[in-house]
């Protein structure tokens, strides 16, 4: 199990970002899933991992000389600070008129909002990269940070493709996926979260059957998008997410106790109204942010599946 230090301690601000979660939170849960850690103040965030070694035979005379093992088994990841910025702007003619019943200042604020939300998301994912899988990329004169996500930092991985061609989901081998998390976060009978697309979802409908256990949402009714499959080594939950049907990861589950990822804010999200010369108001929702994989053992993920 990683051990984690941290190199910033200011405390994290309020952030706008909470309020814009209350009007739908459902469309951006990775958000809510991931934890939240202390506010950053670099453009670069790193972290100090360790690992308690395996068991191993320990058996001594009386009477021994020290074992001068002075081996270092620390090391650090590191991420960079993204800045995620959406704007709009309406003509004073446009603010003044109210349409479909409502204004369209407050219509604007609220949707380009929930736009900046999901954007969020899509760059925790690493969508915005190449692959899912790549690292980050830092920030030059012409070129804008990008942060890594979450798959970037997992070691516990497994890849079923066959000759480029995706191999069908099994129990045994969603088994084998949550074993490498059990094996190596040295944790027993507790609960993950799976994340996947529709596609493999419902193969997971077909051969769960005799293995999960259906949800009730807080209205006291089933909730036919999220059950529990029992397994070997510990309960899943079964979340399907709209971002797992984008082609980089139709693909891919993502299996983990999600809060040991944290969202780090250098700047929490903030909305403010932009000054202009123009005959026209605008808004800028403003975040820059960062991804910490505190507990990399606790998550697992595997591609080529369908």
């Amino acid at each position: 199990m990683p051990l984690t230090s941290y190199n910033n301690t200011t405390n994290q601000k309020p952030s706008v970002l909470d309020a814009i979660l209350l009007q739908g939170a459902t469309s951006t849960p990775f958000l809510q899933w991931f934890g939240r850690g202390q506010k950053i103040s670099a453009p670069k965030h790193s972290w100090i991992l360790d690992r308690y070694r395996k068991a191993d035979e320990n058996a001594q005379l009386e009477v021994t000389d020290l074992e001068e093992n002075t081996t270092d088994t620390k090391y650090m990841r590191d991420n960079v600070v993204q800045i995620i910025k959406n704007e709009f702007g309406l003509s004073w003619e446009e603010d003044d008129n109210a349409k479909y019943g409502q204004k369209e200042w407050a219509y604007r604020v609220a949707k380009v909002g929930k736009e900046h939300a999901m954007d969020i998301e899509y760059a925790l994912l690493g969508l915005h990269n190449a692959s899912v899988e790549d690292g980050y990329t830092e920030m030059t004169d012409t070129t804008p940070a990008k942060m890594a996500g979450i798959f970037h930092y997992i070691e516990n991985k497994k890849d079923y493709s066959d000759g480029g061609n995706p191999t069908e989901l099994t129990y045994d081998r969603l088994n084998e996926i949550i074993e490498m998390v059990w094996n190596n976060a040295d944790i027993d009978n507790d609960t993950f979260t799976l994340v996947c697309g529709t596609g493999i979802k419902r193969t997971i409908n077909g051969f769960a059957k005799d293995y999960f256990r259906w949800q009730q949402n807080p209205d006291g009714k089933f909730d036919p998008t999220l059950y529990v499959v029992t397994t070997d080594f510990g309960d899943i939950k079964v979340k399907i997410h709209r971002l797992f049907n984008n082609a980089k990861l139709k693909d891919k589950i993502l299996v983990g106790q999600l809060d040991r990822a944290d969202i780090r804010f250098k700047i929490p999200t903030k909305f403010s109204e932009v000054p202009t010369s123009k005959t026209a108001k605008f808004g800028r929702y403003y975040t820059s942010l960062t991804l910490e994989v505190k507990e990399p053992d606790m998550f697992a993920f595997a591609k080529g599946l369908k």
